[in-house]
């Protein structure tokens, strides 16, 4: 079980607990300086949290924004949106911790010391640097240890509760390299060809009967042909349809989307688009660095497997929530 440190600072920022990275934001800076007045924060069944407990966890993710955001609205929006962030991470774990309790679950002193060791050796550096690194980034060693002890029980709560509830089939593993191409393909260059039947010459109707037509016949005949006998798009008809080669971004909404499930030599069926129905074909797309499908078995395996963790454990979160009183103040 790998359970890298949290911090935020410079080059210590590669060891953050995935957990914690979604705290980062666009720049964050420093806490205005004011007067703390002690004040409940949150309340987690008789636990209160407190302004001065939120401010304490929040002080290495301050460190890391401090010199990225001008001062301001959008400073003040955004350590409020850190404050948010980590208020929500607190209830969390004092969440588990009772879940814990009851399970009678704890991480113990070794165990600490040996994920410590498992984050140098991952990151090829000494134990002794990576404390350094995490004071540096304004994170001590005992509340460093702290932070690592939080992560070790709800990895191994995690496992007690729900390990076994995950099921990874293979059409999960299809559609999650599918989203992946797509996200992929978002970024290739790619020439299309079109099939465009005006709504305004035909009607409503008459374009949907010319469109399906026009899709059935390239069942049998070559796109460029039937884009030249039956297209109305003045531009591309006398080219079989051809656009210029371009980045999806740059191609109308409704034609880089269809562009982005179809792999080349395919095309869509008929598109509405406004009043319009369009047909899409890939003719040529730049060269994927994706590999295939059975080669990315393994690392989809673990993909989906986290996500369908990471959403069976705010279920159960919410769960917890719902047998305690939980108040938010903030």
């Amino acid at each position: 079980m790998d359970v890298p440190p949290v911090a935020a600072h410079s080059r210590f920022s590669r060891f953050f607990a995935p957990a914690l990275l979604a705290l980062s934001v666009s720049g964050v800076a420093t806490q205005a300086a004011a007067t703390v007045v002690e004040r409940i924060v949150a309340t987690v069944g008789e636990r209160a949290i407190l302004l001065s407990d939120l401010r304490r966890r929040a002080e290495p993710f301050m460190l890391q924004v401090q010199q990225t955001v001008p001062s301001g609205a959008q400073r003040n929006a955004a350590i409020s949106q850190v404050y948010k962030a980590v208020l929500q991470k607190i209830v969390d774990e004092e969440l588990m911790e009772k879940a814990a309790l009851q399970a009678k679950v704890t991480i113990t002193a070794t165990e600490i010391d040996e994920a410590l060791k498992r984050v140098a050796q991952q990151n090829k550096l000494t134990v002794e640097q990576v404390v350094s690194e995490a004071e540096r980034a304004g994170m001590p060693q005992a509340k460093y240890r702290e932070e690592l002890r939080r992560q070790l029980l709800e990895a191994k709560l995690m496992n007690v509760r729900l390990q076994g509830r995950i099921r990874i089939t293979e059409e999960d593993l299809r559609a999650a390299y599918q989203k992946i191409e797509q996200e992929e393909r978002g970024q290739l260059g790619v020439r299309l060809a079109v099939i465009v039947i005006r709504g305004a010459t035909h009607g409503a109707d008459g374009a949907r009967k010319l469109a399906n037509e026009s899709a059935a016949r390239l069942r049998r005949e070559d796109f460029a042909s039937v884009a030249r006998a039956v297209s109305e798009d003045a531009t591309t008809r006398a080219s079989g349809g051809a656009l210029n080669k371009a980045q999806p971004a740059a191609l109308p909404p409704d034609i880089a989307r269809a562009s982005l499930n179809l792999a080349v030599g395919q095309f869509s069926q008929p598109l509405r688009s406004g009043a319009d129905y369009i047909i899409v074909k890939v003719l040529e797309r730049d060269p994927s660095n994706l590999p295939d499908f059975d080669s990315a078995k393994r690392e989809l395996s673990e993909r989906v497997y986290m996500d369908k963790m990471a959403q069976a454990k705010r279920s159960w979160l919410d769960n917890l929530r719902r047998q305690q009183h939980v108040d938010v103040r903030l």
